[in-house]
């Protein structure tokens, strides 16, 4: 009797244990935007980061002393975890925080480094598996030397900060809602022509959210966006002049404060896809003032809305249309670690 009632235990146990690791993969399923037949239903994998860095171990090392017979690197990992390719020319990596006269070196040995490798973003395949980018390596000091202290009268505590000034893109995609009657709408009408439209972000570190479309004429619509800040960096961008990381570091990520002024918290925006289909004429975007669907805006508290209006053909069916949003800019981020030079006192003759 009490066999019959642990196989019947059993079997309870085995059919609870399917049914979590059914529901773990409908989950995982979702997460990464595939349907349950495989194939991902979304655009992008998504995300608020573009590159991540770190030192690598013991590169500096955290402690050193000041005898002259510990030499030693700087080394900073780089890996893209957005989804915006990056090119080796298009990043600049300084080593901030000690004067390198302390350590035998000048200052064009900090400044301006390239990593090793471009950085591939991270990507799915058409099955919704998802591909990382390989981790790529920038050395300090520039020219494959090294670091060596001088000699200092005690133990002295150093700061070694990696300031990095990359360009990356955000990629945003989503449907405009389109009918032949755009103010009488039936109950079973394609798509609702107002309200709250689902947008598609790539992964980085400017996100475009509240996609929010309305109607405002018989052959009219007007849509609205927020632009907004969303990983922990500073971001740049000048106007009407497309400066990257390729052409130096203070160029892209300026220090001064009158040039940082003037490009910080900056974005190039363009409206992509529905400017070149005839059913859409005369787009307007309040702030854009490229043709009235590109240029550059500041964001106020790490955010912007933007609203555009558009004119619709007349000759019409009722339709869903893809429109991208495509962001631009130059990003400042940084990660520190403390290196401490242990003084050796001098051995009495």
């Amino acid at each position: 009797m009490d066999s019959v009632k642990r196989g019947k235990m059993n079997k309870r146990y085995y059919v609870l244990a399917l049914l979590v690791c059914l529901v773990l993969l409908v989950s995982a399923c979702k997460k990464s935007g595939a349907a349950t037949g495989g194939a991902p239903r979304t655009p992008f994998i998504g995300g608020t980061t573009g590159i991540t860095m770190n030192f690598e171990r013991d590169s500096p090392p955290p402690e050193v002393t000041d005898d002259e017979s510990f030499a030693f690197n700087a080394i900073v990992r780089l890996k893209n975890d957005g989804e915006f390719r990056v090119d080796r020319n298009e990043i600049r990596i300084n080593l901030v925080g000690f004067d390198p006269n302390d350590f035998g070196k000048v200052f064009d040995d900090l400044r301006d480094v390239q990593p090793d490798d471009s950085l591939e973003s991270k990507k799915r395949d058409a099955e919704g598996n998802i591909v990382e980018g390989n981790p790529t390596f920038a050395t300090f000091p520039s020219g494959g030397d090294s670091f060596i202290p001088r000699k200092f009268s005690g133990n002295t505590e150093f700061t070694f900060r990696a300031d990095a000034c990359y360009n990356y893109k955000t990629e945003a995609n989503t449907k405009l809602c389109v009918l032949k009657d755009m103010i009488n709408v039936r109950d079973d009408s394609l798509c609702k022509p107002t309200g709250s439209r689902t947008i598609y972000p790539s992964g980085a570190p400017v996100q475009v959210s509240n996609f929010r479309q309305t109607v405002v004429g018989k052959n009219k619509l007007s849509f609205s966006f927020d632009v907004v800040l969303s990983g922990n960096v500073d971001i740049f961008w000048k106007k009407d002049a497309a400066v990257t990381p390729s052409s130096g570091f203070d160029n892209a990520c300026p220090r001064d404060p009158r040039a940082r002024r003037e490009v910080e918290n900056s974005v190039e925006v363009e409206i992509t896809e529905i400017p070149v289909d005839p059913v859409f004429q005369n787009i307007k975007c309040g702030g854009l003032d490229q043709n009235g669907f590109k240029g550059t805006i500041k964001l106020i508290n790490g955010r912007r809305t933007l609203t555009c209006t558009v004119d619709l053909v007349t000759d019409r069916l009722d339709l869903e249309k893809t429109m991208g949003i495509h962001l631009r800019y130059n990003v400042l981020d940084n990660k520190e670690t403390k290196v401490l030079i242990k003084h050796l006192a001098e051995a009495s003759p």
